[in-house]
């Protein structure tokens, strides 16, 4: 039995046009599986449409630097209002938390949450990289990053019977919000 890639994988694509180039980077955000959630990195000519289209349909788009024409992502997420909405996450369970401390004898021990930092912050590139990739590849990790802290968040969330009523009782993926 396989699991369909769409229902493992929830992939954004960051996009930083330099020069004639679009640099693309897939970066995986939602289940983690074991693989590096950077997935896959593309530099190619600007009217490469049907390479650009290829990397680009059907998913969300983040963009740094300028915005080029005619690609066809299927939206461009918000990083601000998704870092909001995910750390609105966390503050709400850590509430639900001390709600549950307050009507209970046996108080559950608070886990330490994860502390989430917004993409444009906490990226950094790994020592030496071409000035081409460089901005997409901070923005990237950023994004990864991100998504590394908010399934470790989901972690700790599944794992106390009383959160599972706010959230479900599997690992979600990072919440985007896509505009």
């Amino acid at each position: 039995m396989t699991i369909a890639t769409q229902t493992v994988l929830s992939l954004v694509v960051v996009l930083d046009k330099v020069e004639d180039r679009l640099v693309v980077w897939h970066v995986n955000v939602g289940r983690a599986i074991g693989l590096s959630r950077l997935s896959g990195a593309w530099v190619v000519g600007e009217d490469s449409a049907q390479e650009i289209a290829a990397l680009t349909a059907g998913y969300d788009s983040v963009w740094c630097g300028r915005v080029a024409e005619g690609i066809a992502a299927a939206g461009v997420v918000d990083l601000d209002a998704t870092f909001a909405a995910a750390q609105a996450e966390v503050d709400a369970a850590d509430s639900l938390l001390t709600e549950y401390q307050a009507a209970q004898s046996n108080k559950a021990i608070r886990p330490e949450w994860p502390e989430l930092v917004h993409p444009a912050e906490a990226g950094r590139a790994p020592g030496v990289v071409d000035e081409i990739v460089h901005d997409a590849l901070v923005l990237a990790r950023g994004i990864a990053d991100l998504a590394d802290r908010w399934s470790d968040f989901e972690s700790l969330r599944v794992a106390r019977h009383f959160l599972t009523n706010h959230g479900g009782p599997t690992v979600r993926p990072l919440p985007l919000v896509v505009r």
